[in-house]
């Protein structure tokens, strides 16, 4: 499958749409609009993943895992997009994705619909409840289409996590069944012309699917956004809204560039449409820092949220097998099957109080959680945990197997025999999201207290009965922790409701521009988990897409565009080359002035009394090294920001910036030319053109320094050189700042280290030998 990521240098100043986020709120949302003839941007804060880049093992998923702890210790851990995002510091810790997908990426894809009274709550507004035999079943419909839900097939192997969930089920009393699955049992080609290997029954979704089986939004929704024209850009922070005039501006922060070492302001881009997917927290998180900074808004913002009555627990060391860790790096082949994810689920929904009504689902530890579980499990079965069943006899079994697991590994003993149950029920979606310090945090005192959740911890003790196990409450529920909540399905805090007093969106995912009233702001959307007014009671992935392909259908209605949803043939194949790039960050400051008659050198004196002062802050890369390196141009992509007082009071936005790296075109003979073109936009919608070059050179004395380090540059008002030239000066690059530069330097796209180094020496022997070329080979 072809990478979709665009490179930072092709983010343009302006688009029709942009969507922010690219879970299934945002990735149904810029494939409707993109099949719509709209030009679509996705700007997604993750990295692009694709089959065969997730995490295998424990330190794969420890370079994937990101943690927000409290706002007082201003202390955020690991990679700010690595793959696993937990916050922390609230009363309920959040488990989200980031990445290219979203959360579909990790999680288990259970498509299931919500009892049919969740639909008739008040909550929801009246035309949407309206709706639902009309556009909320056409969004089921063609959300179905795309994301191919089937139930774990009666044809397949046993499996005997499922047989487990069976034999509880029969406890409890409650339908067990197999739900529908967005997973692939059989190869083949999707509904948007992806073809999809067959599932190996590995159990890793949760880390994400290597084999491509998974039907993730990666695999259908933006393909097929991709394929229709829509430009998508990963490693892309959306910080804030602002209104300007008849547009919007979004303000980003590019991801592991190294600009911040260079206290680089943000960029922007403009839209006349933007939707709002970052996910519940993300979004608000966005909405919360605007409306900060002046945007007006409900009051709303931040409300009612929920954890969707998420509960996660174990049944350790029960009495039969479950086969329930992943493959991980181990092969399928004569290994016993652990199958999706989830498999299973003990229906509990039919109950005369919706509130009472829960899902408990069975699921697979991925195999990078194996052991580090294996002691954890083992440490809070022996402190906190309650044995369900008695007898000498069971607890010499149990702690033989115990000791099994201690020296054998996560595939035997107790961890063989361990259940993992996954609830959905209901809470009372009271929660607040807040902005503390910059990061957003759940407030929800005595949230783990709520006589819901007591319900679902009796009903799972009663499943780990059934089994014969030891119930394993999950480790963050408990007193001394205030009985903080783990939730994996956040929803609400940008609700629909009716009017601006109640919620923060209308029916259709318009934002509400007052505190009170029906008045919206022009060509602002949100789509995504934030919008649900209440718990859904299951997992919500399946009523989030139907709402989000509702609410593109509306915006095609209200806006005159009609949605083609004509299934999409096979992509061509693109061959098995996986291309490699380089990306680093540099900044350049000097001075400039009006006296374009004088050259550079002149021009840029900054002891002139016309003399102004210029910095740029780029970041340069290529996502295929080899291609660049094959064109006797040697090309780069140039994105960042200028600061010049003298063109804008605020800084300019590089768009499509061009860097020709130790290039002989228009050089000297002998020497090269590294020549910078930066088409510059600003927030006024002036737009000028930098047109510098490095002149290398080797010159009378040690000139090698110099002539890397400084650059020449003219400044024409319009898209290009041949514009006016309204300055000239001379920017400089000093030797803190190469080595901030150097550090920098990155290999994004590498799978593993021996290519990241291979394709840095590759990049090293270019730049490195085209200076010994031209001041060493030359003098000698």
């Amino acid at each position: 499958m072809r990478r979709l990521s665009s490179r930072w240098s092709e983010l343009e100043s302006h688009y029709s749409v942009v969507v922010v986020g690219s879970g299934y709120g945002g990735a149904i949302t810029a494939s409707r609009l993109a099949r719509a003839g709209r030009q679509v941007c996705v700007l997604e804060r993750g990295r692009e993943l694709q089959p065969g880049d997730y995490p295998r093992t424990e330190a794969d998923f420890a370079k994937e895992f990101q943690i927000h702890l409290e706002a007082e210790s201003g202390v955020d851990l690991g990679r700010s997009t690595a793959l696993f995002e937990l916050h922390r510091g609230g009363d309920v810790a959040v488990v989200t994705g980031c990445g290219l997908g979203g959360t579909s990426l990790i999680n288990a894809g259970v498509t299931l619909r919500p009892d049919p009274r969740v639909f008739q709550d008040a909550r929801w507004p009246e035309a949407l409840r309206a709706d639902v035999p009309g556009l909320i079943e056409d969004g089921f419909t063609w959300a179905e289409r795309m994301l191919r839900p089937t139930p774990y097939p009666e044809s397949s192997p046993p499996l005997a996590s499922l047989e487990a969930m069976e034999r509880a089920a029969r406890h409890l009393g409650g339908t067990f069944r197999r739900p529908p699955l967005a997973v692939s049992f059989e190869g083949g080609v999707n509904e948007a012309g992806v073809r999809q290997g067959a599932c190996t029954l590995c159990g890793d979704c949760l880390t994400g699917c290597n084999q491509g089986s998974k039907n993730s939004v990666l695999m259908n929704y933006l393909p097929d956004a991709h394929r229709h024209g829509a430009k998508l850009f990963t490693e892309v922070g959306v910080r804030y809204l602002a209104r300007d005039g008849g547009r919007w501006r979004i303000y980003y922060r590019p991801m592991n560039s190294g600009r911040e070492r260079f206290e680089a302001p943000d960029p922007w881009v403009t839209a006349d449409m933007v939707v709002l997917a970052a996910g519940t927290m993300g979004t608000a998180e966005i909405l919360l820092r605007s409306r900060a900074l002046g945007l007006p808004l409900s009051g709303m913002l931040g409300q009612r949220f929920s954890a969707n009555g998420d509960v996660m627990a174990f049944g350790y060391n029960t009495d039969v097998p479950i086969n329930g860790v992943g493959h991980g790096t181990h092969p399928a082949e004569g290994r016993e099957p652990v199958g999706p994810t989830i498999s299973g689920i003990i229906d509990a929904r039919a109950t005369s109080r919706q509130e009472d009504g829960m899902v408990i689902e069975n699921g697979a530890m991925p195999g990078a959680f194996g052991r580090p579980m294996l002691g954890l499990l083992a440490a809070a079965a022996a402190v906190g945990g309650e044995d369900t069943d008695e007898g000498l006899k069971d607890k010499l079994e149990e702690l033989a197997r115990v000791a099994e697991s201690a020296v054998r590994g996560p595939y035997h003993g107790a961890m063989r025999h361990t259940q993992t149950f996954l609830v959905m029920s209901h809470d009372a979606g009271v929660g607040e999201l807040r902005l503390e310090g910059d990061r957003v945090r759940v407030n929800w005192p005595d949230v783990g207290t709520q006589p819901e959740l007591a319900r679902v911890d009796s009903r799972l003790r009663e499943a780990t009965a059934a089994l014969g196990g030891t119930f394993v409450r999950n480790p963050l529920w408990n007193r001394l922790t205030g009985h903080e909540v783990l939730c994996t399905h956040p929803l609400g805090g940008c609700v629909m409701a009716e009017d601006a007093s109640a919620g923060v969106v209308d029916h259709e995912g318009r934002v509400f521009s007052r505190e009170e009233g029906t008045e919206v702001h022009d060509g602002l959307y949100v789509s995504d988990g934030s919008v649900i007014p209440r718990p859904l009671g299951t997992n919500p992935l399946f009523t989030l897409s139907a709402v989000a392909e509702r609410c593109a259908a509306l915006m095609a209605k209200r806006h005159g565009w009609t949605i083609d949803y004509t299934p999409a043939t096979e992509e061509p194949d693109v061959g098995a080359r996986v291309p490699v790039g380089v990306r680093f960050t540099e900044t350049m400051y000097g001075s400039i002035s009006g006296a374009v008659e004088e050259n550079s050198l002149v021009a840029g004196d900054p002891k002139r009394i016309d003399a102004t002062h210029l910095r740029f802050i780029v970041t340069v890369e290529t996502l295929d090294l080899e291609r660049t390196l094959e064109d006797p141009l040697h090309p780069l992509g140039l994105s960042g920001v200028v600061e010049a007082l003298s063109l804008s009071p605020r800084p300019l936005t590089v768009e499509r910036g061009e860097l020709h790296l130790m290039t002989r075109e228009a050089a000297r003979p002998g020497g090269r030319r590294m020549h910078y073109q930066l088409p510059l936009v600003a927030e006024s919608g002036e737009r000028f053109f930098l047109d510098g070059y490095k002149d290398v050179h080797d010159d009378a004395g040690f000139d090698l320094w110099v002539d890397t380090t400084r650059l020449l540059v003219s400044v024409h008002r319009g898209n290009d050189a041949s514009g006016p030239c309204i300055a000239r000066g001379l920017l400089r690059l000093n030797a803190k700042d190469f080595a901030v530069q150097l550090s920098t330097l990155r290999v994004p796209s590498a799978r593993d280290t021996s290519r990241r180094l291979s394709t840095l020496l590759r990049f090293g022997r270019f730049f490195f030998g085209a200076l010994y070329d031209t001041y060493v080979r030359k003098a000698a």
